[in-house]
């Protein structure tokens, strides 16, 4: 177990992380509900869809950073049923990420075959993007260095990290 001023560190880490992470879900599941009260669906299929999956992965991440605080303050013990569900989460992940030039093409039929402002396909290729990076920064690589010791670490080995949930999944198979 780690020291006590070690753990204390974790534990607000991890706190603001979980807060983050689910503020930001809830953000982009806002941004979600009020693009489509204000414009016309026809032109937000393929930035609905990004920001839908986008606030997917990330409520998987609050889950996950919870899950995590959770036994580093002995309330909860860190189940492989919960590492279960992750797996399960990164297959429909996957499924979500492979349909992503579906929906795209889906947007350019609807959308009388034009790509532009009109139906916010810059927006949506970002919304899309983010989406995809976030599922590499949960499942494969972290992405995210936001404090000394992730940066040091990069600095030293010069090469992304494993993400943590990785390592959790393929711990559980042991």
């Amino acid at each position: 177990m780690p020291s006590h001023s070690v753990k204390q560190r974790l534990i607000k880490k991890l706190q603001w992380t979980f807060q983050v992470e689910g503020m930001n879900a809830v953000m982009f599941f806002g941004i979600l509900i009020f693009i489509n009260a204000a414009y016309d669906f026809r032109d937000l299929i393929f930035l609905s869809y990004g920001l839908l999956m986008m606030s997917f992965i990330l409520l998987q991440g609050t889950y996950y950073w919870w899950k995590k605080l959770s036994v580093l303050e002995d309330k909860h013990i860190f189940q492989n049923r919960t590492l279960n569900r992750f797996e399960k989460f990164r297959d429909k992940n996957k499924v979500g990420i492979a349909l992503i030039p579906f929906v795209l093409l889906v947007q350019w039929f609807i959308s009388g075959q034009s790509l532009g402002s009109d139906n916010f396909i810059a927006w949506a290729l970002i919304a899309n993007a983010f989406a995809v990076l976030e599922y590499i920064n949960y499942y494969h690589l972290q992405l995210m260095y936001d404090n000394r010791y992730d940066l040091r670490y990069l600095l030293r080995h010069k090469k992304l990290k494993e993400a943590s949930l990785r390592k959790d999944l393929r711990d559980q198979q042991i």
